[in-house]
């Protein structure tokens, strides 16, 4: 949970004191003089991270810009009950769904070699080249953090994110005012899929999206997100619908004529 308001005295004089010893202890001259880990610590405090876990690698400033590493993004995230899951991640392709535990919203985001070779972050030597999954993973939790949980990340950027943007001319996405409704709806089929693997019922599975669209008078993001909500119920209303379609071909009556979706 993020914390507001300012320090009391008390707790200034504290991060003083860590300030001034962590630079007399020439352990993070990379990171400034004391009054940049100073600021540094203070903008952890406001994350709820330690001053420690924050200058060892947790958190960064650059040009007034905060970023965070992956590990903490995605650790306060889960500490504030939300949840996050890993759907694939490769060298290529990094697919990952959250769910706010507030309001059962659920999103999707993707983040490909090719999205960061358009952008330009590939360069001939760093962390693309050495390590690609990771950086997949991290830019893709960073989409999926302010899209989903702006509340809970702030304004903070992924690690790296700033001054890649620079090197490359990359537009850092801006940070919603407010959630609004995510409609990603390729991926969010996508992960419809993967709980049918008929190649069958798979053609036959966008049609169906549309019939309880229809149904129902929902959005599409509405349907995609009822239907993953219960995935045992996904499959008997399919195979009900899937059957009632069979017949009505059968027949040759128009399938839009036939009441195909319980209420």
């Amino acid at each position: 949970m993020m914390v507001v308001g300012m320090p009391s005295q008390q707790e200034l004089l504290c991060y003083q004191t860590w300030a001034k010893n962590a630079a007399d202890s020439l352990m993070y001259r990379n990171v400034g003089k004391e009054a940049g880990i100073m600021m540094i610590m203070l903008a952890a405090r406001e994350y709820g991270i330690g001053p420690a876990q924050a200058l060892n690698g947790g958190l960064h400033i650059i040009e007034g810009k905060v970023e965070l590493s992956a590990r903490v993004m995605s650790g306060l995230i889960r500490r504030a009950k939300h949840k996050i899951q890993i759907l694939e991640s490769t060298d290529t392709k990094c697919v990952i769904r959250g769910q706010r535990s507030d309001t059962n919203e659920m999103h999707i985001v993707t983040f490909t070699i090719e999205m960061a070779q358009k952008a330009g972050l590939i360069k001939d030597k760093g962390g693309w080249k050495r390590t690609p999954e990771d950086m997949l993973f991290a830019r893709a939790m960073s989409r999926l953090a302010r899209q989903l949980f702006s509340d809970v990340i702030g304004v903070g950027y992924i690690e790296g994110e700033i001054s890649d943007s620079k090197a490359s001319n990359e537009v850092l996405e801006p940070f919603p005012e407010t959630n609004t409704e995510p409609h990603d709806q390729d991926l969010l089929v996508e992960e419809l899929y993967r709980h049918f693997e008929d190649k069958e019922d798979q053609k036959i599975l966008g049609e169906f999206i549309k019939v309880v669209m229809e149904h129902y008078k929902w959005t599409y993001y509405q349907t995609i997100k009822q239907l993953l909500g219960d995935v045992k119920e996904l499959s008997k209303k399919f195979h009900s619908w899937k059957n009632k379609r069979k017949v009505a071909n059968e027949k040759t009556i128009d399938v839009a004529s036939t009441p195909v979706v319980a209420s």
